[in-house]
């Protein structure tokens, strides 16, 4: 993702997105303090342990999932609804302070299900996009330490098959102190038979010095995990000009210099299921069917526009105040996969499981073969 919705997406996180939609991009968690962490307000204390995940033939389907609130089941509708189609959740749910400390709400239902589906749920630890939370922890060996005594526990205690890890604005000197951290998570949980993964900025080439994508290196990553979720969304962003949420001409780019360093077999293709509706008062964000529902609401036709392989639509509000609204949408994402499969990547990770359609699971089904 582009800096700057990152930052967008992190206000979500500190309660205070302005969205349109109740099918937010990304929303806040509610927080209780984690040695151990909580279900919603209880203390679990049974400990599990890993066990060995079937290996799906097919190319694998990673939906990450939400939850915001006690009871908030719209990514577990979304993953009851198309379970016979994913292999692998990955809960948005938990972040890190600087000291190790992880605080979030367990998705009981969600692992519950994901496990009894025989579907992979890994716990993804964020740290709210916030460059100096990251250089806290990723500079100290003893706060290092604290982070994954707390992760280790975390999935141990509450059924959890696996991590994310999604620290981002990462300061781009601290590159080697975070290949380092990826690397002791690793060491740490792949003998106890967890799987291990993150979430990285998208990038076209490599620069030591970039303050958005600089501290990721590709190459060094791909050492120490089971799967690199490439973000090849957010190419135009809020607060940037309107434009294509993923551009099939930027994630192909993207996808070229990833297999330069990075295993084909390792990488998941970020997908998106939303949109971003650009006017003079702001960015407002969508699902797949809010973005439908916004062009019949305001009788603006859909434009698919060829070169972007993105579908857009202009309007202009009550107010007299003109609009441009990009989504991504099944159309879109068939030439997504097309990459995909044309590279022979591992798989898709999609955000996220409660924005899409009926019409983009079928996508999906029609070109995985699911």
């Amino acid at each position: 993702m582009k800096k700057v919705l990152r930052t967008f997406i992190s206000l979500a996180l500190s309660f205070t997105i302005l969205l349109t939609s109740i099918f937010a991009i990304s929303a806040p968690k509610k927080k209780t303090t984690i040695g151990t962490t909580t279900t919603n307000t209880t203390t679990t204390s049974t400990t599990t342990t890993a066990s060995t995940t079937t290996t799906n033939t097919q190319k694998t389907v990673l939906g990450f999932t939400t939850y915001y609130y006690t009871n908030d089941s719209s990514s577990l509708n979304s993953l009851q609804n198309n379970y016979s189609a994913i292999n692998e959740i990955v809960t948005a749910t938990h972040v890190t302070d600087g000291y190790g400390n992880i605080t979030g709400l367990i998705p009981v239902s969600q692992i519950t299900y994901a496990n009894d589906k025989n579907i992979t749920p890994m716990i993804m630890i964020g740290n709210n996009f916030d460059g100096k939370v990251a250089q806290i922890l990723l500079e100290s060996e003893a706060n290092r330490k604290n982070f994954i005594n707390n992760l280790l526990n975390i999935i141990k205690n509450n059924g959890y098959k696996g991590v994310n890890i999604d620290l981002e604005g990462v300061y781009y000197y601290d590159r080697n102190y975070y290949t380092t951290l990826v690397s002791e998570v690793y060491n740490t949980l792949k003998p106890l038979g967890f799987k291990v993964t993150i979430s990285v900025p998208a990038k076209t080439y490599d620069s030591l010095t970039n303050s958005w994508n600089g501290a990721y290196d590709y190459k060094a990553l791909s050492n120490y995990v089971d799967e690199m979720i490439i973000m090849t969304y957010d190419e135009h962003y809020p607060g940037g000009s309107p434009g294509p949420v993923a551009s099939i001409g930027w994630v192909e780019n993207v996808i070229k210099y990833t297999l330069t360093v990075v295993p084909k077999e390792k990488v998941l293709l970020g997908v998106a299921a939303y949109g971003y509706d650009w006017s003079s008062l702001g960015t407002k964000a969508y699902s797949i069917n809010g973005c439908y529902s916004l062009a019949q609401k305001n009788g603006a036709a859909i434009i698919w526009d060829d070169i972007s392989k993105t579908s857009y639509f202009n309007y202009v509000d009550s107010s007299g105040i003109s609009h441009s609204v990009w989504f991504e949408d099944a159309k879109s994402l068939q030439y997504k996969i097309e990459l995909v499969n044309k590279y022979g990547l591992k798989g898709i990770g999609i955000w996220r499981l409660g924005l899409e359609n009926s019409e983009y699971w079928g996508m999906i089904k029609l070109k995985f073969n699911k």
